[in-house]
This record gives C-alpha cells, structure tokens and sequence, in this order.
C-alpha cells in the first residue's frame, strides 16, 4: 500500500512540474508523520508563473464607417488581470499614430478596443499583453485594411400634398434610401427657370426623409428632383416630376396675353412684349448672368464669369474700344483712331523688344534682354573708351612673326626664341597700357599686334615704343581751308590724312597707315592685282600688314582680323573678310587721331532695325575707261556721293553700341558701293574693293605732329634689321622719302644674292659734286 501511495505521489509531482507549479504541501494524516522537538520550519510555495499569450489568430476587425473595432483573446493563467496595449502604425512612414490604446480582456480572454481610424486605407498594428505581474508578451504585429463598403445608388420615394385652398403652397416630401443618410442632399430644379429658384430640402440625417414647400406661383410645377449621397463614392439620383395643382380659372393678371397658368412672368410692365413664357425683355436673362436682356449690354456671357452691372464679363468688354477684349488687350486705353494689332496694342503703344520704351519713341530697336535703356530705348552704356583696347594689363597674347618659316623671307631675330622665353627670334608679346590725362586718352603700346604676322619683305618688325594721344571728346573740324591734295573730295573742309604714314592706331596698338606704298601706288589695289607695280616690289602679309624694317608692323587694309579667332586647323594666314560675325554689329578696331572710332564693316542700317555690311562711296579710275586702276595712289580713286553708306573722310554719324545716341566714326570696310566691276591683271571681273579702306580725312581736329609714331613703311628693305624703307624716327612717317631699295630684285633669292647694294639719289648727287669740285682743282693746277 506505502509503495502504490508512494509511487501515485510521485506522478502527481512530475504532473504539476510539467504543469508549470510545484507545491510541497505537508500531509497531516501520513502514518510516517515524526514528532519533533525542532522548529516548524515554514516552507514558500514556489510559482513558475509564464507571460501571457496573445493569441493572433482570432483577432477580429469590424468596421462601422467612423471607427474600427478590434477583438481578440488573451491566454493567462489570470486573464483579467491582464492589459491589452495596441499600437496604431502608418504603413508608410511607419510612425506611430496618436497614443496606445489599451483594454482589458474579459474572464473568457476576450478583449476589445476600438480605433478611431474612420478612412479607408491600410495600417500596422501593434499588440503587447502585460499581466499582474509585469511580465510582457511577445509584440504581435497585424495589418489592418479598411476597404470601403460598396454604396448602392440612392433611391428616392416623394408624395406631393397640393396647397391648401386660398395658398399656393405645397408640401413635397419623401425618403432618401442610402447606406449613409447623413450624406445626403436633395433639391428641386423648376423646369426652364433660373438656378435662384432651385429649392434645397430640409433632411433628417439619420432617416434619410425630406420635405420642401414648393410655391407654384413661382415655382414650375414640372421639375426634377435631385439627391446626391455617398461618404466614399458619390451618387446621384434625379426624379422627374410634375406636381398637380388645383385647376384654376383661367386668368391673365398682368394682362400679357399669356393665361397665368402658362405665364412663367405673371407681372410683366404694362406695355412690355413677352415671349411665349410670358416673359418681356425686362424678365429673361438669357445667358443667365444675372442682368435681365432688357439691360445686358453683353449677351451670350459665358458661364461661370462674372459680370458687371451692364451684364459683361472681362472677355466682352473693351474698356477702349479697339476691337481687343480687356482679358486679352496688353495694351489698354489704346488711343483713338489707331489701329491695334492682335495683343490690342496700337504702334504708339507697342514695345517689340520689351525694354520699357514704345516702339513710337524708341530710337535702338531689338535691345538685348537685361539692357538699361534711357528714354529714348537705348542702353546706357557701362562702357569708356580705354576699354576698347586690348594686350592691357600685361595680358597680351604671344604672337609670332612667320618670316622665314617656309616662306623665303628673311627671319625675324628681333624677338624672343619661344614665347615667353629669351634669347633672339620670332616671338612677340603685344603690350598696350592706356592713362587718361587732361581729357586726353594716352596710349603707350610696342606695336605688336595681337595675331600672328609676316614682315615680308620689308624684315624685320621690332618691338617700337609708340605714344599716341585722343581726345575724348573730339570736335568737328569747322575751320575749313585744308590743303585738298590728298583728299580732293572733301574741298578743303577737313584735313586730309597722310597718304604713307599712320593714320590712325590699332585697338592692338600697331599703327595704321594710309592707302598708298612707297613709290605711290595704292598697295591694297596692288595686292588685289588691279595694277602691276614696275618701280618697287611691294608685298601685303597676313591681315593686310607688313612690316616697314626697323619702322614696324602696321595695317594698311582691313584691321576686322584684330578680333577674328582662328577656327581649329587655320591660322591667320586664312583670315578673310567673309569670316566676320555678320550677326553682330562690329566692335571698335581702331581709333583716328581726331578722337572719332574706327568700326569694323557691319553696323545698323538706316532705321537701326537690323544689320549691313557697311559700304565705301568710291570708285576707281579703271583701266579700260582710261585710267590706271591705283597705280597713281589716291589720284585713282574718285568720291561719287550716295553709291555707299560713308562720305568723303570714309565715316558717317550714327548710333553704335558703345554710343547709342551716335557719334561719328569711320568703318574699316573691304567693301564698295559702287556696282562697277574690275577686271584685274590676270584677266579675272572682280568687285570693287573699299577704298581709302580706313579714313581718308579728319572729320575732326587732329593733332597729327603730337604723334609719336617712328618710321616709315612700304615694301621695306631686304632681310635684316637697317633694311630700307625705314624713315627718319620720331614726326609722322608721311615724311619719309622712298628711294629705290632692294626691292627692284625680281624674287626674294636673287635680292639675297645683292643684298647690301644700295641706290640712293643723295650717293649719286655727291658723287657729281665731287667730281666737278676735283676738276676744278686740276684745272687750277
């Protein structure tokens, strides 16, 4: 019996560990009981108590259209003393939302808590159990998705209760049958009358019923009701109706000839025509605008606009009467009797190239976007003339002369081995400062252009050191009586510039010269091969220039390459006249001495609407109508007035970029007027070229010996530095005598075969003196 007890006791033990609790519980009836004298000893019963369990299974989602309730069950060993914590979490952002919700479950484990999510949409939610004694749950985690509940289309139920005797009001009344009551809306539309007489029911939100008292004296009785309902999808529902009244006698209160039983205006004034409605002018309003016909000025006023007083909206009024609606006239108040164009602008309003200043005044059309414009619609310049110059500061480009390189002139040793290196050879750095003093602008410069150059024959081109004066304001010479030799066209009213010296100065600083070489002749004609030159070979290098010896480089035609930049695989021996930007109005390339600018060959036609190629107004004596074609220099050319845009100095007055109220200044243009043709030495028609290709006088005061510009120019002597051509240093070069040089060699190879053979008329002279001075004396012997 003690072993069967025995082992039962043992089974009870494995059966409560396994069950989570163990109890030592003292038997008091055991027959194995011991009395002892010892201290009760009294034993704590031991308790493995576990975490409650949510159980996520039989969670539960309900949803009443505003709040969601969430149920579930809770597995504890005392579920009532249990706390349930929920967490509401954005699937997107996954942030929680509000505070925790919390409940408690029930004896049975079961537990609700409700949220007050009331859209549709899709959340995470978050459960945590705590029980008495703290202990938490695992995190349950559950997806919550609202999805809305499909909404039948509202039905609508009306009874009509006629209008009692002596009223004309009656009752119309019904149901609206939809899921959500509370959203729903009805009106009453009277057939063929205007939106202010729709009537608006009055609902019972939780019923869904509606009345409105419909006053058949002013209302159709033929109508349409319309409910609309919906919390998630909007429906709507139209009823058409018509209401029966009382019969009436027939009557005709305003006296319109319409029964006022079909006179939708039944007090139309007395002597008012009405339509078939009943309705005068007076009472219809058409377009519904709300201005009644007899008083819109402006009928068929599209909806939705408003109007004003005479029934017009913006997009019929036209404020100034020039044929453009106000909502699209850019121009209002458009004066009387002027034409607008289609933005309702007339011209003394419009403004084409938007710079604030009407086209009727603006004297600089097609201003760059961003300009500041004066009155007259010109920019006002950020500009002085000192910035027109280049190789400032030091930062003039390394340049090469390219004599001997392949060409059979003489090499230029006057420079630097590489640029920016030392030694002695072809490498020039261009080198131009500018200081303004007493209104003067004063500019130093070594007379180095600022591209690649050729000598030519006339090597080799140093470094000079030049300083010429402008004034900033220059004046128009007025003074008349001018020696005309040079420049017969201008009759004495203007100074003629040298014929071989320089003229002017390159914004590069090299100088330029006037139109005639050494022994007379017109070089540029001579390089075009419009005449043969049999008293002294001259030859042009790139851009037109050569050097004059130890005088220097200067241009004697066409300065535009100062700004032309080589494309990639062309140097400057590819530079031509056709490569200018023609879409731009050239800049300064030069000053005169009389302070006016020298522009490139593109400026603004006679209106300034646009660009040209600026034209010279001289032709030439050609050969076939007797004359020599250049071989006599200036002598050759003749001024014919108006056949080009220039006059006799080879200028004009009028705007520029830099001056936009105009100024006079010349243009350095390969181009003539004249529609004449050339036939040159090789038998080829060419077109008639620029003369006198810069400036041929001083439209202003010059002051010419105030120049310090040395040497002279022409073909120049043999290779080497002392080779002909050079002057005298210091004054204007237009003094230097030519003499017969080393140029009378055929060909480059058989001028180095002679070279240091020098002819001159001063030798020769001497030479005869000598020689009667010597038979004189043996004679006296």
């Amino acid at each position: 019996m003690d072993s069967k007890l025995a082992l039962l006791s043992g089974i009870l033990a494995l059966l409560l560990v396994s069950s989570g609790a163990v109890l030592l519980v003292g038997d008091e009836n055991s027959d194995n009981e011991q009395n002892s004298d010892e201290p009760e000893q009294n034993d704590a019963v031991l308790v493995n108590t576990p975490p409650s369990i949510l159980i996520q299974d039989h969670l539960n989602f309900s949803w009443d259209g505003k709040s969601v309730r969430v149920s579930g069950f809770v597995v504890d060993e005392n579920v009532s003393t249990t706390q349930v914590s929920m967490a509401v979490i954005d699937s997107s952002s996954l942030e929680q939302i509000g505070a925790l919700i919390q409940g408690t479950p029930n004896l049975e484990g079961e537990f609700q808590v409700n949220t007050l999510l009331s859209q549709p949409g899709t959340w995470l939610l978050q459960f945590e159990v705590v029980d008495s004694e703290g202990l938490k749950s695992d995190v349950s985690t559950s997806t919550l998705t609202i999805t809305p509940p499909a909404e039948e289309d509202v039905t609508i139920t009306f009874l009509w209760i006629q209008p009692e005797e002596n009223s004309t009001t009656g009752t119309l009344l019904g149901v609206m049958l939809h899921t959500y009551p509370e959203t729903c809306t009805v009106e009453y539309h009277p057939l063929g009358q205007s939106p202010a007489r729709l009537i608006e029911g009055n609902e019972n939100v939780s019923t869904g019923e509606y009345s409105m008292q419909v006053n058949t004296s002013y209302h159709n009785t033929d109508g349409d009701i319309i409910a609309n309902c919906g919390l998630f999808s909007d429906s709507t529902t139209t009823v058409r109706v018509n209401l029966p009244v009382p019969p009436e006698p027939d009557v005709d209160s305003d006296s319109d000839g319409i029964l006022d039983e079909s006179d939708q205006c039944d007090t139309t004034p007395q002597g008012e025509p009405v339509y078939s409605t009943g309705c005068s002018e007076s009472e219809t309003d058409d377009d519904e605008d709300g201005v009644m016909n007899n008083a819109d000025l402006c009928p068929n006023t599209p909806l939705q606009e408003t109007v004003d007083q005479d029934g017009c909206s913006l997009s019929q009024k036209d404020s100034d009467g020039d044929g453009i609606n106000d909502s699209i006239d850019s121009c209002p108040n458009t004066p009387t009797g002027e034409v607008a164009d289609a933005n309702g602008c007339s011209p003394s309003q419009r403004d084409s190239d938007s710079d604030g200043v009407n086209d009727a005044l603006d004297q600089c059309p097609n201003t760059p976007i961003g300009d500041v414009v004066g009155a007259d619609g010109c920019t006002q310049p950020d500009w002085s003339p000192e910035d027109s110059w280049l190789c400032t500061d030091g930062q003039g480009p390394w340049v090469k002369d390219y004599n001997g390189d392949g060409n059979g002139y003489t090499s230029n040793s006057n420079g630097v081995s590489s640029a920016g290196g030392s030694g002695s050879g072809p490498w020039f750095q261009c080198d131009v400062s500018v200081t303004v003093q007493n209104n003067q602008m004063i500019v130093e410069s070594n007379g180095i252009p600022n591209h690649d150059f050729l000598s030519t024959m006339g090597c080799c081109a140093p470094e000079k050191d030049f300083t010429t004066t402008y004034p900033l304001n220059p004046v128009n010479d007025t003074s008349g009586g001018h020696d005309t030799t040079n420049c017969p066209a201008s009759a004495g009213r203007w100074e003629c510039v040298p014929d071989r010296g320089a003229v002017a100065m390159s914004v590069n600083g090299a100088p330029i010269f006037g139109p005639e070489e050494g022994p007379g002749g017109d070089a540029v004609a001579l390089h075009f091969d419009y005449f043969n030159e049999d008293r002294q070979p001259i030859v042009l290098g790139w851009c037109t220039g050569h050097s004059a010896g130890q005088g220097g480089f200067h241009y004697h035609y066409d300065a535009n390459c100062v700004y032309w930049e080589p494309e990639a695989g062309e140097t400057m021996e590819d530079y031509d006249a056709s490569k200018i930007k023609s879409d731009e109005h050239s800049p300064i390339i030069g000053w005169a001495f009389d302070g006016y600018p020298i522009y490139g060959m593109y400026g603004y036609n006679e209106d300034q609407t646009s660009l040209k190629a600026i034209t010279s107004s001289y032709g030439i004596e050609r050969t076939q109508d007797g004359g020599d074609q250049g071989y006599n220099g200036i002598d050759d050319w003749n001024y014919v007035a108006g056949s080009g845009d220039l006059d006799e100095c080879n200028g004009r007055f009028g705007p520029t970029p830099e001056y936009p109220e105009g100024i006079y200044h010349y243009v350095s243009t390969p181009l003539s007027g004249s529609p004449t043709m050339v036939t040159d030495t090789n038998g080829q028609t060419v077109g008639m070229i620029g003369f006198p290709y810069f400036l041929l006088c001083y439209h202003g005061v010059a002051d010419v010996d105030a120049q310090v510009i040395g040497g002279g120019q022409g073909g120049g002597g043999g290779g080497g530095p002392g080779g002909g051509g050079g002057g005298p240093p210091g004054g204007n070069a237009a003094q230097t005598l030519y003499s017969h040089m080393p140029e009378l060699i055929d060909s480059v190879e058989e001028k180095n075969q002679l070279e240091g053979i020098l002819w001159d008329t001063t030798w020769i002279l001497l030479v005869l003196i000598g020689a009667a001075c010597y038979r004189g004396l043996r004679s006296n012997d």
